[in-house]
């Protein structure tokens, strides 16, 4: 056996079998549903306001590994007035309300800790007492209100007797792509012109170093990301292989997100083809985050001058940058010396 298809051997081990994936998908979509309906009761303002969810995260790029008991969810917010996005700098935006009535508003500006805030009130009203519920697959859920919105999501945790969903849910502001205040968002290839059919969000979200702490909103595009990487198999599998590696040493890659791999892979676009064999493909992509790591700066893929490793300490980052290039070193070793049955190991996916 090879060594890229020892990989494959790799990727169904992690991949989510079809049974699991529609189980938990009917569940979660019961539970996130419940929720919604939930809050819209405790909160009228909030009732009005709602405007749908969107889903992002590795479930959006059907890249979730192992169990799908995990989703990212953006809670799209619309109010009666205008809301206008004006670039702050690094991917990070303010936005303009010109509406004094309002508690969200402070300034003409949407006050972030004001609506983190707001929201935390409605959550903890609409999930004061104990909350169940039993879907329609025959599992019966516990339903608690955990992380409050203090970094940006609030987590709701479902546990049930044979299984758990967890849900993050960000509130966002959506906007047309023509509102993006960002500049060139830098995506090169011909589907960019697609992009103008998908909206991008701003969510809440501190930006480091800033004294202004109650107006920043960070930018973000999950569909413009997904559109560019459409129909690219091996983009993919080698982000599942990426992220499957560091799960298998996750005590040893401290706050290594799978954003900042996936970031890893964008910025390789137009520069290798996705063609090429997986095995070949995968140790140059690892060692892409290698370099990344040793530097420790990797842009945001859509607006330079943001360091997306500004949220770990220069500790997380070195130790990430030692696990990496050890895992690096491992694979060349395998690679070279053809010692394919050692992978996965490295992996810890098979007994």
């Amino acid at each position: 056996m090879d060594f890229a298809k020892e990989l494959q051997n790799i990727l169904d081990e992690l991949r989510i079998s079809d049974s699991d994936r529609t189980n938990y998908t009917k569940d979660a979509i019961e539970i996130q549903n419940h929720v919604i309906e939930k809050l819209k009761l405790a909160d009228d303002n909030f009732h009005k306001a709602f405007d749908g969810l969107s889903l992002g995260g590795s479930y959006l790029d059907r890249v979730k590994l192992k169990t799908p008991d995990e989703f990212d969810l953006h809670m799209k917010l619309k109010f009666p007035f205008p809301i206008t996005p004006e670039n702050d700098e690094k991917g990070f935006v303010l936005l303009c309300a010109n509406y004094h009535n309002h508690p969200i508003v402070a300034g003409n500006y949407i006050n972030r800790k004001n609506l983190q805030d707001w929201l935390r009130d409605v959550f903890d009203r609409a999930f004061k007492s104990k909350v169940s519920l039993r879907c329609k697959t025959g599992e019966e859920y516990d339903v608690i209100y955990t992380a409050k919105g203090y970094g940006c999501a609030h987590t709701i945790e479902a546990e049930g007797e044979t299984r758990s969903i967890s849900f993050d849910i960000v509130p966002a502001f959506e906007f047309a792509s023509a509102q993006w205040p960002c500049g060139n968002p830098g995506i090169y290839n011909s589907r960019k012109k697609n992009m103008r059919k998908f909206p991008w969000f701003a969510v809440p979200q501190h930006k480091p170093g800033s004294r202004d702490d109650q107006r920043t909103f960070m930018v973000c595009a999950p569909h413009w990301e997904r559109q560019v990487t459409q129909d690219m198999d091996n983009f993919k599998n080698v982000l599942r292989l990426m992220k499957g590696l560091r799960d298998a040493h996750a005590t040893d890659f401290p706050h290594l997100s799978s954003y900042m791999m996936k970031t890893v892979l964008l910025h390789q676009l137009g520069k290798v083809s996705w063609t090429m064999n997986l095995s070949t493909l995968f140790i140059k992509m690892w060692k892409c985050l290698v370099d990344y790591l040793l530097s420790g700066y990797m842009n945001f893929f859509l607006v330079n001058g943001h360091n997306i490793f500004d949220r770990m300490s220069r500790g997380e980052v070195h130790t990430c940058y030692t696990t990496a290039s050890r895992l690096l070193a491992e694979l060349q070793y395998v690679e070279i010396n053809k010692n394919y049955d050692e992978i996965g190991k490295l992996f810890k996916v098979f007994d």
